[in-house]
């Protein structure tokens, strides 16, 4: 049974994302729930699960439902030099979450900025992933990383391309043993393995991160020197108050394979894992044939129904047990509850009054 605080935040979420994100020029995607299989087979490695619902369709073709929105957004895209398509959604994917055995239906509320893209486009969107976390109303932080910073570190530490997704894997983890372990095997000084493992717990508020790594020498690496002229822009562009909410943090990495920019995962209080995710994904775009880069990301509203406010879950604050009373009393009876404020469930027994913070039985001869 939901409780208020999840109830309302999620039935509040839709109308008030759809105003921020159209106050910012993304207009709303609308899609049905399937599209071709082709669609999705031939860009598998880019999806989180391989695995798809199939079905026959009525014309023969093999549908699927989707397990992703992006795809088919970057199909449907614009392609003009000097063009971004903005698009925001609010969509069913079906798929195996990570870590799970079973399909699932997943409600995602997110948006994607696709072709050419600007600096400002990429700072713009990190900005509404603090601004769609903000409109919880829940405490919330934003951690963020970079793939050029990611290869950078590599690059500095001399870590071998064929080490370097197991290395990726530690990280993502914060798993010192296993960074300890991959660096022995890889022949990495064990002064260097205590300086990646401090990299692995590296947390710094976005702007004051910027300045560390640069007196690091992360500045004179081609890749992270890039990552990190982008990751001080778009810290300069942040406001003060959504720059205190954002980490640099090296453990955000979602898929070498599928993220090339800047990543990032959105956390919120009361809920342990992220409820947040995006990136930027030039490798899937160029897979498609398409020119330009795309960047969005999807906040994932089945995890908030995990929000605790501490209080029991109620069906209504009153039930009324009216017994044999005429439906003229009981509905008397109930406008009196309603018109005080409170929310009421009529039923004729007692049965289940633990649903309910409080209980008024009508008498058998009212």
């Amino acid at each position: 049974m939901m409780n208020k605080l999840r109830g309302r935040i999620i039935d509040e979420l839709p109308s008030a994302l759809r105003e921020l994100y159209s106050s910012a020029g993304y207009s709303c995607y609308r899609t049905v729930g399937f599209e071709e299989y082709d669609l999705f087979s031939q860009y598998r490695d880019f999806l989180t699960s391989g695995q798809m619902i199939t079905f026959t369709g009525a014309g023969g073709r093999l549908l699927a439902l989707k397990p992703d929105i992006t795809m088919s957004i970057i199909r449907d895209a614009a392609q003009e030099r000097g063009r971004s398509d903005k698009f925001f959604y609010s969509e069913s994917v079906y798929r195996v979450p990570a870590g799970g055995d079973e399909f699932k239906e997943i409600l995602q509320i997110g948006l994607e900025c696709i072709g050419d893209l600007s600096g400002y486009d990429r700072a713009e969107v990190v900005s509404l992933a603090c601004k769609t976390l903000a409109v919880t109303g829940r405490e919330y932080k934003l951690d963020l990383s970079h793939t050029g910073l990611i290869s950078g570190l590599f690059d500095i530490f001399g870590i071998s391309a064929d080490a370097r997704a197991d290395f990726a894997d530690a990280l993502k983890d914060k798993n010192a043993p296993m960074i300890a372990l991959l660096c022995e095997k890889d022949g990495i000084s064990s002064d260097d393995a205590k300086k990646l493992i401090e990299f692995s717990r590296f947390s710094l508020p976005i702007r004051k991160a910027v300045g560390e790594l640069r007196s690091l020498g992360f500045d004179q690496n081609e890749r992270s020197a890039e990552a990190l002229a982008m990751l001080e822009l778009i810290a300069n562009t942040l406001t003060d108050s959504e720059a205190e909410c954002v980490s640099l943090d090296f453990s955000v990495i979602h898929g070498m394979n599928y993220y090339d920019g800047t990543v990032f995962a959105g956390y919120i209080d009361g809920v342990a894992e992220a409820v947040l995710k995006g990136g930027e994904y030039g490798k899937l775009m160029k897979k498609m044939g398409r020119a330009g880069s795309g960047l969005g990301f999807a906040l994932y509203t089945d995890l908030l129904e995990r929000l605790d406010d501490g209080e029991k879950n109620y069906a209504a604050d009153v039930m009324l047990v009216c017994g044999n009373a005429s439906p003229e009393v009981v509905a008397a009876e109930v406008k009196k509850i309603r018109d005080s404020g409170k929310t009421v469930l009529v039923q004729k027994g007692s049965a289940g009054a633990e649903r309910c913070a409080r209980v008024i039985t009508l008498g058998a001869e009212e």
